[in-house]
């Protein structure tokens, strides 16, 4: 589909009633969740580098209290994390998307996963198989997140979190930012603050790219550059919004919070650069280096003050 009548229907969707049913109805038959078991293999391999980037800093899952910000479809990090150790995540999202036969689908999926999920987190393939055995058996799909001590909010705003203030090991997401509002990602850095333990984490990995690229194989990851704010909201739309901050953007929500990037990765795509070179950047972006403006994605850790 053409990226710009994807984004008209989207935003033509977001204004009719039903129109969230109808747009949910069409990722399923037509999105990403059409290859649902390559779906639950990509979040997996996310959750992999997370864990590999958590390393790197020293971070221990072991009795650790988790915050996710954007559950998604189904609870794939969440119950990664718990299987693997984790004490409790409390997973927010802003639209109610859970979805039962999905999570129950992912659980299934993820069997195949268990063993490298065990070599990832350093525990026995056995223990890792004992938690997950208790999640197949659950009556639904309620009865598998108290099992897996996993505490699902929605709709919520994961600025207003009511966690008691310094609380927290480890507030993440996975692709989740790159959806929020400027000013949106400004009060959750800060809320992050408050309920991180001294010395405690945020962890974002964040694709920082032409979301539309994935569906219209015309156009690059830096297609949405060109365009004004005015333009842009022609086609931007709520059911995939996308803010076009650049690295250094989000990287200065936190510090501004009051977080210190300790770790950090910037990944270009083949081909992104060359076309960079060949568009008319919009006046709002030629502010920025070409290093921030062709980047389509950033991981970063950054730590609360111990």
């Amino acid at each position: 589909m053409h990226w710009r009548l994807k984004g008209l229907v989207q935003k033509s969707l977001s204004h009719a009633p039903g129109g969230r049913r109808l747009n949910d109805h069409l990722q399923r038959t037509f999105g990403e969740l059409r290859r649902f078991e390559r779906n639950v293999a990509a979040k997996v391999e996310d959750w992999n580098l997370s864990l590999r980037y958590l390393g790197e800093v020293g971070f221990s899952l072991s009795g650790s209290v988790l915050v996710e910000i954007g559950t998604g479809w189904y609870p794939a990090l969440p119950i990664c994390f718990s299987i693997a150790g984790v004490k409790r995540v409390i997973t927010y999202d802003a639209v109610r998307h859970l979805d039962a036969s999905l999570t129950f689908r992912m659980i299934a999926v993820l069997e195949t996963h268990l063993d490298s999920i065990a070599e990832d987190c350093g525990t026995s393939s056995a223990e890792v198989r004992m938690r997950y055995q208790k999640l197949v058996h659950a009556k639904d799909v309620y009865a598998l997140l108290r099992c897996a001590e996993v505490e699902y909010r929605a709709p919520t705003d994961a600025r207003i979190t009511e966690l008691p203030s310094n609380s927290v090991d480890l507030v993440y997401s996975n692709s989740v930012m790159e959806h929020v509002p400027r000013d949106e990602i400004r009060d959750i850095m800060k809320e992050s603050v408050r309920i991180l333990r001294p010395g405690g984490l945020a962890l974002h990995n964040i694709a920082c790219n032409d979301h539309y690229a994935f569906t219209d194989r015309r156009i690059s990851f830096v297609n949405y550059l060109q365009f004004s704010e005015s333009q842009w909201r022609w086609w931007n739309n709520s059911f995939q919004y996308q803010n076009r901050l650049r690295p250094s953007e989000f990287l200065e929500l936190a510090a501004k919070a009051g977080l210190n990037v300790i770790y950090k990765q910037i990944a270009v795509r083949p081909g992104t650069a060359d076309a960079l070179a060949k568009i008319q950047l919009a006046p709002e972006f030629r502010r920025f280096s070409s290093e921030d403006l062709a980047a389509t994605s950033v991981d970063f850790i950054a730590q609360k003050p111990r």
